[in-house]
């Protein structure tokens, strides 16, 4: 009975926690108006469903290639994790002996499903059921495979149903990174640029089917090659309330303002993965390119190209405290459609520009840096203080001077939190964290593991 109700504290803790991400967020009504560990490129800009992230709840193995697939232990030398604490606090805890550890690690499917519940200014307020797991395709030395799913409905008659998975065979030198959507989402937008007044808020009504899918070698010890091939059928497209020839921020764009079309294409990544846990790293880094082409000849209705650079850095500083920083640029070339264009908030993992609204500021060009501090305050409960800066590129004028910065204006935004950890053997915290940023904008947040 007590290992029954630890595991239901568990679950009830994950979908608290996960039933918001990637962000809880509630923006000041004086600021800006609302919008993988995955290798793979991002996704395109408002499409961010702001559904729950479960994928990363079951962590598999600290990193890629053939390691042993099991947890790592904490290293902040907690002495329980929270679910723990309250088994304890309600005399249920009992201590597992060594061969019941051994036993659990052995385990080749682990996976849970959680109900949810979920409000933010993008969906009002929203509920699903969530699931996730792991599992290891063939021999033990092999890092664990992963999926993660979910059905989302809002009162605003949005649904989403993603399915993302990270699937890891022959001794894990080889893996394929997967991702299909199918929604409907109506989601704001401003228009390209980072001077958009609030002003400029249209709603765009759109329909989506995706099917992504990357398959990654090892070329020699933490690096990656891939080739992925992608697929988006935007099937509707309409800006709601639009007149008759009257033009707006979006409708005033050229490409991918109504549907449907589609985007068929390819990519070539790098991925350099030397981090000790994806979750919660405390050392090593993390470094990914993407170029992907989406040509008319394969079926695209536009031709447009895209190419994602990220990079992140841990530093371990007097235990148990971590330096980390992380930057990306995000940029876009051709006939690229208005909904895959960068913008904040639309990174893979949906946490940059905490502060911000997620789609507020889009260009043609994007470019992204933060940076945490995180420390413990008294054992399984840290902090997290940080920082991060955004600029989205400007339209060129007419008679504008060649020399004119592409980047003109820069939104800095300050957060602070607080980190509990919910599973000591996969480093896996709870985050609750505030984000501010200009003009009156700020935003609460509640995400399940490190945002980055």
């Amino acid at each position: 009975m007590a290992r029954l109700l630890g595991h239901l504290a568990r679950c009830i803790l994950a979908g608290a926690l996960l039933g918001a991400a990637p962000a809880f967020a509630f923006p000041a009504p004086g600021g800006s108006a609302p919008p993988t560990d995955s290798p793979t490129a991002p996704p395109p800009a408002h499409e961010t469903e702001k559904a729950p992230d479960l994928e990363t709840a079951f962590p598999p193995a600290a990193r890629p290639g053939p390691v042993e697939g099991t947890p790592d232990i904490d290293p902040t030398e907690a002495t329980m994790d929270l679910p723990e604490a309250i088994m304890r606090g309600l005399g249920l805890h009992t201590e597992k002996t060594p061969e019941q550890l051994a036993e659990e690690r052995k385990q080749s499917f682990h996976w849970n499903a959680v109900p949810f519940i979920l409000t933010s200014p993008l969906i009002g307020f929203g509920f699903g059921v969530a699931g996730a797991g792991v599992f290891r395709v063939d021999e033990e030395r092999t890092k664990l495979s992963k999926f993660a799913t979910n059905i989302l409905y809002t009162v605003k008659n949005q649904i989403s149903i993603p399915l993302r998975t990270s699937i890891y065979f022959g001794g894990g030198d080889w893996s394929l990174v997967g991702y299909t959507n199918w929604q409907i989402f109506p989601a704001p937008t401003w228009g390209l640029g980072g001077d958009t007044p609030a002003s400029n808020e249209v709603i765009v009504d759109k329909s989506l089917i995706r099917l992504w899918e990357t398959a990654y070698r090892r070329v020699f010890s933490d690096l990656y090659l891939g080739a992925g091939l992608y697929w988006d059928r935007f099937y509707s497209v309409v800006e709601r309330g639009a007149a008759p020839g009257v033009l707006n921020p979006f409708t005033s764009y050229a490409y991918g303002t109504s549907g449907p079309y589609d985007n068929m294409g390819v990519s070539v990544d790098l991925l350099w993965e030397s981090r000790d846990n994806p979750v919660n790293a405390t050392h090593g880094y993390y470094a990914t390119a993407t170029y992907r082409a989406f040509p008319r000849w394969l079926g695209s209705t536009y031709d447009w190209q895209s190419l994602y650079l990220d990079a992140r850095a841990y530093f371990s500083l007097p235990k148990p405290h971590v330096l980390a920083l992380w930057a990306y640029g995000w940029f876009s070339f051709g006939n690229t459609p208005y909904l895959n264009l960068p913008s904040i908030g639309s990174d893979p993992d949906a946490r940059s520009g905490r502060g911000y609204i997620e789609g507020r500021h889009i260009g043609k060009s994007l470019l992204y840096a933060e940076a945490e501090y995180r420390f413990r305050i008294w054992d399984f409960v840290g902090g997290v203080v940080g920082m991060n800066v955004h600029s989205a590129s400007q339209i060129r004028q007419p008679g504008e001077p060649q020399n004119a910065p592409v980047y003109q204006f820069w939104y800095p935004a300050v957060t602070a939190g607080i980190r509990v950890l919910v599973n000591k053997p996969t480093r896996t915290n709870g985050l609750i964290e505030v984000g501010v940023g200009l003009d009156g904008s700020y935003g609460i947040y509640l995400n399940i593991n490190e945002n980055f």
